[in-house]
C-alpha cells in the first residue's frame, strides 16, 4: 500500500509542473488561472490520495514491526504478566492483553498458559514438575483458557466456583 501511494504521489508530480509551465507560458487570449487549471486538477487527484496511501502504509509496517517486536519479546520471556509487559511496550493493559491474546490465537502462536492465582502467563512448553495446565472445569465443564496449578494451589473456577484440579 506504501509503495502504491508513493507511485500515486510521483505520478502527480508531472502535472504539477505542467501546471507551473503553464502559468509562467500561458496561451493567448487565456488568463493564468484558465491555463493552470488542468494541471492542477490532475495533479491534486493524484497527490491526495496518493499521500494518503503513503502514510497509511507506512503506518501498517509500523504496526507490523511492533507487533513482531511485542511476539519476539513474549517469546523470549519464560513468564510475564500482562502489566509488566505493558509497562515495557508503551500500552495499556487492556491493549496489551489483546495483543497476547492475538499472538496466542495466530496459526503457529505462542502456546501460553495463564496462571490466575499471580497472572502470569507461562510457556506450556516451560512448566516444571508440579504444575499442571486444566483445560476445563471438572464439576461444570467450563473452558478454564489453559489454566495453570501448582501441585497444593486451590483455585476455583470462574463459573461454579468448584476447586479446580490439576489431573497428573
Amino acid at each position: 500500500m506504501q509503495k502504491g501511494g508513493g507511485c500515486l504521489t510521483l505520478l502527480a508530480i508531472p502535472f504539477f509542473c505542467l501546471a507551473v509551465m503553464m502559468l509562467l507560458d500561458p496561451k493567448e487570449g487565456e488568463g493564468p488561472a484558465k491555463s493552470l487549471a488542468p494541471g492542477l486538477f490532475f495533479g491534486s487527484v493524484l497527490l491526495f490520495p496518493g499521500l494518503v496511501l503513503y502514510g497509511y502504509g507506512r503506518r501498517l509496517g509500523r504496526d507490523r514491526e511492533f507487533y513482531e517486536a511485542v511476539k519476539g519479546m513474549v517469546r523470549s520471556h519464560d513468564r510475564f504478566t500482562v502489566e509488566e509487559l505493558a509497562r515495557k511496550i508503551g500500552r495499556t493493559e487492556l491493549e496489551t492483553e489483546g495483543i497476547v491474546a492475538r499472538i496466542v490465537a495466530e496459526e503457529n502462536g505462542i502456546d501460553l498458559v495463564f496462571h490466575r492465582p499471580t497472572r502470569e502467563y507461562l510457556h506450556r512448553a516451560r512448566l516444571s514438575a508440579g504444575q499442571r495446565v486444566v483445560e476445563q472445569c471438572a464439576s461444570c465443564g467450563a473452558p478454564t483458557q489453559h489454566a495453570v496449578v501448582f501441585e497444593g494451589e486451590q483455585v476455583a473456577c470462574t463459573f461454579c466456583g468448584a476447586p479446580l484440579v490439576a489431573e497428573g
